[in-house]
């Protein structure tokens, strides 16, 4: 009996071992593109930092790069999947609405039952904020915001059938 559970827990890990990597060989395209995008948004912007980045799937992918610059300042930096220098798209993060503002926003607005996830976004060359919630009737929905402005931009909302 030990050792058929010797043989299973043996298995197992096995399984889990590649499974694991399985999922890291997945990624490893999206982690490539991003170092890619960091390595050009520095390059072009002469970032010293970089604290974060995200990947924003929209109309076009943008790589958003959170960083600071030589001066020390927080900037924010959009890099289209496929750009040239020319197209990205650099903004100081003081010049924008903050992340805790733009929660404000749309729970005076909307009043939201449950905010999933917030985060920076870009469609047709302006930055923006997507904010994804559950409303009262459990619809989940997207909801931007302009970056710089609060301003509401589109919603869109899917509903469940029973």
């Amino acid at each position: 009996m030990k050792k058929w559970g010797i043989i299973i827990s043996l298995f197992l890990i096995l399984v889990g071992l590649g499974a694991s990597n399985l999922y890291l060989k997945a990624l490893q395209p999206k982690r490539d593109a991003e170092k890619q995008a960091v390595q050009k948004a520095r390059e072009a912007y002469d970032l010293a930092e970089v604290s974060s980045t995200d990947t924003y799937y929209g109309s076009h992918t943008y790589y958003i790069v959170k960083a600071k610059d030589k001066k020390n300042e927080k900037v924010i930096v959009w890099v289209p999947k496929n750009e040239k220098k020319h197209d990205m798209i650099v903004k100081k993060e003081s010049s924008g609405v903050s992340r805790d503002k733009v929660i404000s926003i749309v729970q005076k607005e909307r009043s939201p039952e449950k905010i999933k996830s917030i985060r920076l976004a870009m469609e047709n060359k302006l930055p923006m904020w997507e904010v994804t919630y559950i409303d009262e009737k459990n619809s989940f929905t997207y909801y931007y915001v302009d970056f710089q402005t609060g301003e509401f931009l589109k919603r869109y909302s899917m509903y469940q059938t029973s």
